[in-house]
């Protein structure tokens, strides 16, 4: 009777340790899964992020081109108008000059 309580007892303490590895094992496996879906998830969030930055980027600098290609307009517009003035009052000048020479 006393030799069949200690070996209960050993197969409960084999069983309690085989238990207790299994778990450890299971317990390292979940945080190494863990810490692979993070590392992949946070590559995925990196991607994602790159690929917006790259986007505002572009964006950004067509913007840019579409501003400066305005302001150019502008600027050569105001030119041939700044020219076309120069011109009249050039021949404003040279009438006005002409007539003190004459009178």
């Amino acid at each position: 009777m006393v030799e069949e309580t200690i070996q209960v007892i050993r197969e409960t303490e084999a069983k309690a340790d085989a238990i207790t590895r299994d778990a450890e094992v299971k317990g390292n496996q979940i945080v190494d899964d863990a810490e692979k879906q993070a590392k992949q998830r946070k590559e995925e969030q990196l991607a994602v992020m790159e690929e917006k930055m790259q986007k505002a980027m572009t964006d950004a600098r067509e913007e840019g081109e579409r501003v400066q290609a305005e302001t150019l307009s502008k600027i050569e517009k105001e030119v041939v108008a700044l020219k076309e003035l120069a011109s009249v009052k050039e021949e404003e000048a040279v009438s006005l000059v002409i007539a003190q020479l004459v009178s």
